[in-house]
């Protein structure tokens, strides 16, 4: 399958087409012949009323996390209380978001520094302080920065929000402006609009759903503007984002729009030709200018300030000198301010340094965290396994244990200390000399 791994969650037209979640954040319909089953579900009986829990809950969701430890990650739901040594990062960010003026802002650290951990972390706590959120994992592949509708379609299905302690998806925050008296100030936007109107009407259809959420087979749907799947066509999708973001701010009563983009090589110039290359960076320019409220994307589309580029074609703004859809030369920006807020994570690249917008957005770089919170996260993985297996593990072991550890990646420490407990538990003749060597 093109679009990688994932898990089979609902089924239609008698098991035609099934609907995937897939592990890079795409939620799609696709055919059933283009799916390879890795494990074919079994039919099964349906059960008895299970009358005693197999497993206390905390037991389970200390082995969950220690599964989710022999992967190098941690549980969505338990991010927040396992991070350590990042509190400076983690206030940066928040004064960022609490800021009048917001916009994008960077995470630069190597392989493993704990990038998304903390993109993670960000994205617990936004939702908990009233923001809208997309957590994006991009790349070079499948997610490039050139396909402008592919990054769109992954941050609306992977848009949440909370309200009342539950969380919501981008559906629910359309239908909930639908609902209210202010929901005729979307009505201008050319795409948000045509959905405000037929939810109004009581219209709640399938097919409108996937046509604003950028689903492949929906790109013209009669009597809606068109969801272009070009290069050239950034300005159509960050247009729609910004209308979110304004509706999340203006209408829902949230604070804006948090979208997390994690990646790691989607801004190397060598992993695209010469053409997909200047569509990276015309998306990147415009995506960023639009989270930094740059009025320059309104002003050149208000007056008509467009040129043909000599040597690409096309339209091109003389401001902002920013590439527009040939078909549909939509601002970049609906209103100002547009409410939605970005955060970028990237491994150091030259390339970061010296072409915009990189080289003039805030940045936060992530250092190598101290020896205290490293020992600190292994006595805390310890205890967390001791409760998974009903188990303990003597402690006094546990600076024999943490000098035996690789130490230079976070991700690769954390499942080291699991397998070292898991050696402890199995041979516990043996020394840890002798098992860790």
């Amino acid at each position: 399958m093109v679009y990688g791994k994932g898990e089979v969650i609902e089924r239609r037209y008698r098991g035609f087409e099934l609907r995937v979640n897939f592990n890079n954040g795409l939620l799609r319909w696709v055919r059933r012949e283009e799916v390879r089953f890795l494990i074919e579900t079994p039919v099964l009986s349906k059960p008895g009323v299970l009358k005693h829990r197999i497993m206390p809950k905390e037991q389970y969701n200390a082995r969950q996390m220690i599964e989710a430890f022999r992967l190098g990650i941690v549980p969505h739901e338990h991010v927040e209380e396992f991070t350590f040594g990042r509190d400076v990062e983690i206030e940066g960010i928040k004064k960022r978001l609490n800021k009048a003026k917001r916009g994008s802002q960077v995470l630069i650290g190597g392989y493993g520094s704990g990038k998304t951990h903390l993109l993670e972390h960000i994205y617990a706590t936004a939702l908990k302080n009233n923001w809208a959120v997309s957590l994006v994992e991009l790349s070079s592949n499948e997610l490039p920065f050139y396909k402008p509708k592919r990054i769109y379609e992954a941050i609306i299905n992977s848009f949440r929000f909370q309200k009342g302690g539950h969380q919501y998806d981008f559906r629910e925050f359309m239908r909930s402006i639908a609902r209210t008296e202010d929901s005729y100030k979307l009505e201008e936007h050319l795409y948000l609009g045509a959905v405000i109107r037929k939810l109004r009407s009581g219209e709640d259809e399938e097919y409108l759903w996937e046509w604003i959420e950028g689903y492949p087979s929906w790109e013209y749907l009669g009597g809606y503007p068109r969801m272009y799947d070009k290069a050239t066509c950034a300005n159509i999708y960050c247009y729609i984002l910004s209308g979110i973001g304004w509706a999340a701010r203006n209408i829902s009563g949230l604070d804006g729009f948090v979208i997390l983009l994690d990646e790691a090589e989607s801004v190397e110039p060598y992993w695209f030709s010469y053409y997909q290359n200047n569509k990276v960076w015309n998306f990147l320019k415009g995506f960023v200018s639009m989270t930094n409220n740059d009025e320059r994307l309104r002003r050149e589309v208000n007056e008509n300030n467009f040129y043909k580029h000599k040597m690409y074609g096309g339209y091109w703004g003389h401001e902002t000198k920013l590439q527009y859809c040939g078909y549909s030369r939509l601002p970049f920006l609906w209103e100002n301010p547009s409410g939605v807020e970005t955060v970028f994570a990237f491994v150091p690249h030259p390339v970061l340094d010296s072409r915009a917008p990189f080289n003039t957005i805030p940045r936060i770089k992530i250092e190598r965290i101290e020896e205290k919170f490293l020992r600190e996260m292994l006595e805390r993985a310890s205890l967390i396994y001791e409760q998974a297996y009903n188990t303990p593990i003597n402690q006094e072991l546990l600076p024999r244990i943490y000098e035996l550890l690789p130490r230079d990646n976070i991700r690769i420490f954390i499942k080291a200390a699991v397998e070292a407990f898991d050696l402890l538990l199995f041979h516990p003749d043996r020394g840890v000399e002798e098992l860790l060597r």
